[in-house]
Parts: C-alpha cells; structure tokens; sequence
C-alpha cells in the first residue's frame, strides 16, 4: 500500500509537469469591469491648494535666496538654497555654489521670512538678539563680540 501511495503521487506529479511543459501554464480570461455611471449633477467647485510641507519649503527656499541677493548683490543669484530644518517660525539651511557655500538662518515675521544670519563660523549675538525665543537647539551658542566670549543660550 505505501508503494502504491508513492507510484501514484509521483504519477499525478509526472503527468502535471508533462501537462505544463507540452501545453504551458493555463491562461485565465481577464475579468471584464463594469461601468458605473452617476445619475447625480456634479457641482463645480474649485478646489483651493493646501500647502505642502515641498512647497512650504520652496517658499521659504525662494524668500531667503531673495534676501541673500538683496545683502550680497547679483552674485547670490547663482547660490543654490537648501532649507535642512523648520521648528514652527524659525529655520536654517545652506547656501551653496561652485566655490563653497556656508549657512543661514531665518525667522518667520508676521507672513513673511526675514534672513537672520548667513556665512561661516560663529554667530555673533547680536544677529539674533531680536529672536530670543530662536530654538537652542537650532542655535545652542553666539559669539558676544563686545565682551569677547562664547556665550550658550
């Protein structure tokens, strides 16, 4: 009994292979859609763009290159701006070209960002003194050029 068990599961598996190898696997018919059409009116409306943290970003992208062209002339045109961080109204990135680049930070003012800091090396404090409540965690030192010392916030 075991062996005929054995020879007729290897039979049954011998004659689906065989089955698949001279006629190949089975084709299914694709199922057919059905179409539905409403019998309601449509109401134009038209639909009012929310903003995208992307194209948040791009805004604030454009209004810190403005404003870096605006502090270093037409030159700043060709830097290419990157936003790395927003927490809430204050943010920082890089600004970069060909040459080198350095960094920047921007505060929210009202609907508007206004360019804070940009360049390389230390923060002087008085960049930021109109921001007190700027993320530490952002900016977590400046340099106090009158007293000549690192101060951490």
């Amino acid at each position: 009994m075991k062996y005929f068990l054995t020879a007729f599961v290897t039979g049954v598996l011998v004659f689906l292979g065989a089955t698949l190898y001279y006629k190949g696997p089975p084709e299914f018919a694709s199922p057919k859609g059905v179409s539905v059409t409403s019998t309601e009116e449509a109401v134009a409306t038209t639909p009012t763009p929310s903003p995208t943290p992307d194209n948040g970003k791009e805004v604030l992208a454009a209004a810190v290159k403005e404003a870096l062209i605006a502090k270093h002339g037409s030159a700043a045109a060709s830097l290419n701006v990157t936003v790395s961080r927003v927490e809430g109204n204050y943010a920082g990135g890089t600004a970069s070209d060909q040459g080198g680049g350095g960094g920047w930070f921007a505060a929210k003012t009202g609907t508007e960002w206004k360019l804070v800091w940009d360049g390389n090396g230390q923060i002087d404090c008085k960049n930021i003194s109109g921001y007190p409540d700027f993320p530490k965690s952002m900016i977590p030192e400046c340099w106090d050029s009158a007293s000549g010392k690192l101060i951490i916030r």
